[in-house]
């Protein structure tokens, strides 16, 4: 068995993380640039919204075929293609091995689908004095299907690593998977120690063989994406599951990698983000890289310079105006019914280059204007707010539970303080892997910029036609 991951720190730590993280908080940054909102967004209204039943748990991923006539879905342990003009269920993919699958993208002459799947193994623990040692031992492989039979053409499984996102080069000659934490075993002193570093591999799809193996920090790569051209590869490193995957000195800093593909050399980092990246997308020309994490900030990148162009900060919804909408919606219970404290968990720029579209686990649609990064316009999908399966046991807006909870080291339980953490039914929920907080943890564009899919935590899809 090897080691897939490895982290360290004293018991209070890391569960004030489970906390935070599953409550859709991120610590404060005071440095954090602000940005004002000189308008209020125009609350933009649907066509047409489709709802689908797809799957029995949340979905993670949704990508559409290059001619925009299918969609697939990634839920639970299984990947299905639907129709996206009549709704019908054309395949069921199964995977391997009872994995989860996290990522699915098609080829770009849509002949074939790629599902990244991953599980977690193994976990154990051990005390060094005041410190608990919790060894995490991750598996996975990305599977290949022909799109129109299902047939599987390639597994692909390097040494059993975890696959997190998949995603083909415009030409169609490299498939990159996102794994990590893997261990370096280069240090054959290190036994159950070795230090960890997040990976991404390159896949000639001629053959299915791997060829390159680029190297990041310790935090898996949960999100990666080429350059139109097929320049650059991007990769975002990111937590596991919600509030484990990077070591101790990075829990607060995360960064975006940027490598040559055609040489594998390490072009430039991007540092700023406070949270664990979670999209990333290019213009159309190449010229701009937007990056979001679970710090609710969005960034937007200069290609040629690779200097940082905007920050906006995540325009969340006053507790006023989110009150008023559930009551309108015709929710009884306005303040039970609000969604929690969000974060962006996709994005995509339009065809024009002017507009970034992200979609929220709060299952708001936001519209940004790339020059200003303010946002211009809001999309509900019908019957917001979709509460996602926590919401009935927190308020995501009350923080005084989380902000000084206190814990025995010495036998991992709560202290009987005055300052009391999560139930141990919240716990459990927590604890739970994958996590999945928020009601919307997916978003796709048509290729005709027409159409968003939405994947929710409910299992299902959403098709929507803005006006």
């Amino acid at each position: 068995m090897k080691l897939r991951f490895f982290c360290f720190s004293s018991l209070p730590v890391i569960l004030w993380l489970m906390g935070s993280a599953a409550f859709g908080q991120s610590p404060t940054n005071s440095n954090a640039p602000q940005t004002n909102q000189p308008t209020k967004p125009v609350e933009r209204t649907g066509k047409k919204e489709t709802v689908l039943s797809a799957h029995p748990d949340f979905i993670p991923s949704v990508a559409f075929s290059p001619d925009g006539r299918l969609l697939a879905s990634a839920g639970d342990r299984q990947v299905k293609l639907t129709d996206v003009e009549t709704g019908k269920e054309l395949l069921k993919l199964k995977g391997s091995r009872d994995m989860h699958f996290f990522s699915v993208t098609f080829s770009p002459d849509g002949k074939s689908l790629v599902g990244a799947q991953a599980r977690l193994k193994e976990k154990k623990r051990r005390k060094e004095q005041n410190l608990t040692i919790t060894t995490l031992f991750y598996e996975g492989e990305a599977l290949v299907w022909d799109t129109q039979t299902g047939a599987v053409k390639a597994r692909l499984n390097h040494d059993n690593e975890p696959s997190w996102a998949v995603a083909f080069s415009p030409d169609g000659k490299w498939l990159a998977v996102g794994t990590g934490p893997i261990a370096d075993e280069s240090d054959k002193e290190c036994k159950s120690a070795c230090i960890a570093y997040g990976e991404i591999q390159l896949f000639e799809t001629a053959t299915w063989t791997l060829s390159r193996r680029v190297r990041g920090k310790s935090a898996a790569f949960r999100t990666i994406a080429f350059s139109p051209g097929g320049r650059l590869l991007a990769g975002g490193s990111g937590l596991v599951d919600g509030h484990r995957g990077a070591s101790v000195e990075e829990e607060s800093r995360f960064e975006i990698f940027l490598w040559d593909v055609a040489t594998g050399d390490l072009k430039q980092t991007l540092p700023g983000h406070t949270g664990a990246i979670s999209a990333l997308a290019f213009s159309a020309d190449g010229s701009l890289l937007a990056s979001a994490g679970r710090d609710r900030a969005l960034k937007i990148w200069d290609c040629q310079t690779f200097k940082l162009k905007k920050t906006a900060s995540d325009y969340m919804l006053s507790m006023t105006e989110i009150e008023t909408i559930t009551e309108a919606a015709g929710g009884k219970s306005g303040k039970k019914a609000i969604p929690p404290v969000s974060w962006l968990v996709a994005i995509a720029f339009s065809r024009d280059g002017k507009q970034l579209v992200g979609g929220s686990n709060d299952s708001v649609i936001r519209f940004y204007d790339v020059e200003s990064a303010t946002i211009t316009g809001l999309l509900k999908p019908r019957g917001w707010p979709l509460l996602n399966p926590l919401s009935a046991f927190f308020d995501p807006f009350r923080q005084s539970s989380l902000e000084t909870p206190t814990y025995d080291a010495s036998i991992g339980n709560r202290s009987n303080g005055p300052l009391m953490g999560p139930s141990p039914t919240m716990m459990s929920l927590m604890n739970r892997w994958p996590l999945h907080p928020g009601s919307l943890n997916s978003l796709a564009v048509s290729p005709d910029g027409k159409v968003l899919a939405l994947g929710c935590a409910d299992g299902k899809l959403r098709l929507l036609v803005w006006e």
